[in-house]
């Protein structure tokens, strides 16, 4: 495999996406924002990049885009700085059109449906937040681009180091009869690889693991899975029930969920 890919964002689930797929042979690029983060990935062994999107420009090692045949663009807006998140994705749709003709595979989010109903790809959108608003802005610009663009709209990214239970202890949980809408960090990389592996898919796809447990039991069990205090929830008069439905990955690629029971 010699594909070039170039991972524009190597957090926490950038990072261990570039080692899965160095381990399958491919050419990867890495990046993060700061010259320390840089030099982090250089230490663990990626070929690394300090790449900066603003609304305006592209700054810093911009040879990180030479010759890539594909780009995985894991730019999340985060809560408190989602304002703008849009033009900095139009600001490196451009730089790309005029730059590259790589394949774009861009991280997205659950969060650009409803709160209730069953939802798949073709479903409208009605995004609640403003990082979920920028990222439906950002989807139509790539759509709308001259580039050939995956969107990958993840579910809620949990891992063995990372779950909301950690946050939500000592504090009212909402909504505990709706359902949850998870994605394990080992299933959200080996999806993307998936992808990545069929170079002629292009358009829209879920990735949510297949088990929706409603909140009330699914925080309980986590809560005593790590050892802390039982949650407390907020008896709401209705229930928000969202689920969001991920087989057209499966059928299109082959790709199984190996975290199908998030009780466990």
């Amino acid at each position: 495999m010699t594909s070039n890919v170039g991972i524009l964002g190597c957090g926490w689930l950038g990072t261990p996406l570039a080692a899965a797929l160095k381990e399958l042979d491919f050419s990867v690029r890495a990046s993060r924002t700061s010259a320390a983060g840089a030099l982090n990935l250089e230490a663990e062994g990626f070929e690394s990049y300090q790449v900066l999107v603003t609304q305006t420009e592209i700054q810093g090692a911009t040879s990180f885009f030479d010759s890539l045949e594909q780009i995985v663009i894991s730019l999340p807006p985060g809560r408190k700085a989602a304002f703008g998140f849009s033009e900095k994705i139009k600001t490196l749709v451009q730089f790309l059109e005029s730059n590259t003709r790589c394949r774009i595979l861009f991280l997205s989010s659950i969060s650009v449906y409803g709160q209730t109903g069953i939802f798949e790809e073709s479903s409208s959108l009605s995004p609640q937040s403003q990082s979920a608003l920028e990222l439906q802005k950002s989807e139509q610009i790539l759509l709308n681009s001259r580039a050939q663009v995956v969107i990958i709209r993840l579910g809620g990214l949990i891992g063995s180091d990372r779950n909301p239970i950690f946050h939500l202890i000592n504090k009212p949980i909402s909504n505990p009869k709706g359902r949850i809408n998870f994605i394990h960090q080992k299933d959200a990389i080996r999806g993307i690889v998936h992808l990545i592996k069929q170079p002629e898919l292009k358009g829209i796809y879920n990735l949510v693991c297949p088990h929706h447990p409603e909140r009330e039991e699914y925080y309980k069990k986590m809560a005593q899975k790590f050892n802390l205090s039982a949650p407390v929830f907020q008896i709401d008069d209705a229930a928000q029930k969202r689920v969001v439905k991920a087989a057209k990955i499966q059928e299109h690629t082959g790709f199984e969920y190996q975290v199908d029971n998030l009780l466990t």
